[in-house]
């Protein structure tokens, strides 16, 4: 499978030349090239890429401020790192692969969806679980997690979380096993959009929605507000014909 995120990988070349240097100072018997052409190849690549990925994430820690944290990500990590990525997926091969999902954290973390969410399908898809400072959770609840946080914080700063939150919608409620709160924050957000559009009949689907998943999602003046809208813009309409 084909992954979005290919094109955003830096030049080729610097890649394979760090990933050499890498393999020829563990003292790997093959090439990059190689280094997926079998499972026995993938399990000590995949150990060399976790003792980096150990060291990187130790970098990370130690950065106090967010925005710096963030730069490094895009800037430095998720290029170090995609081009195994690409690599394992295109191999076939499938196996708990600590860096993928790493990769897949970082993707949601700098709000580069597109990527994200294809990377997530393969996880997924595979089978793979989240690191344990996750505190257990699945990967298809840290992405919706993800999405809804993110979604949040973009409406409050007056930017449209959107495609994102109405795409993913269908597999938080409905596809995904998830706890009711999240689809229940889903469609409350949407909700509310609509409510603010003036779209009472979407505004009240989606409201009494997040209300019948979680009673206490806080809805209910809003969706008073919204049925004695719409009633007064159907009375209106009736009264001009």
């Amino acid at each position: 499978m084909s992954l979005a995120l290919a094109h955003k990988r830096r030049i080729l070349e610097e890649g394979v030349a760090v990933l050499a240097s890498s393999l020829a100072a563990a003292a790997l018997p093959y090439s990059p090239s190689e280094a997926l052409s079998s499972p026995a190849n993938a399990a000590k690549h995949l150990a060399l890429m976790e003792v980096g990925l150990g060291e990187d994430l130790a970098r990370l820690s130690d950065i106090k401020g967010l925005s710096t944290r963030q730069d490094l990500k895009r800037n430095e990590l998720l290029p170090k790192y995609q081009d195994y990525v690409q690599r394992y997926v295109e191999s076939g091969l499938v196996f708990p692969n600590r860096v993928l999902v790493q990769v897949m954290v970082w993707l949601f973390d700098t709000a580069q969806f597109e990527d994200a969410l294809e990377l997530a399908d393969i996880a997924i898809e595979q089978g793979q679980e989240m690191p344990e400072r996750f505190k257990r959770r699945d990967i298809q609840t840290f992405v919706a997690d993800a999405i809804c946080e993110w979604a949040y914080g973009e409406y409050q700063a007056k930017r449209s979380p959107e495609p994102y939150l109405s795409n993913l919608l269908p597999r938080v409620d409905g596809e995904w096993e998830l706890t009711e709160q999240i689809p229940a924050k889903f469609h409350k957000l949407i909700g509310i959009r609509a409510l603010e559009a003036q779209e009472w009949n979407k505004a009240i689907e989606h409201l009494e929605r997040a209300q019948a998943l979680y009673p206490k999602v806080g809805v209910g003046t809003r969706i008073e507000n919204a049925r004695k809208a719409l009633n007064k813009q159907q009375a209106a309409v009736g009264g001009t014909e």
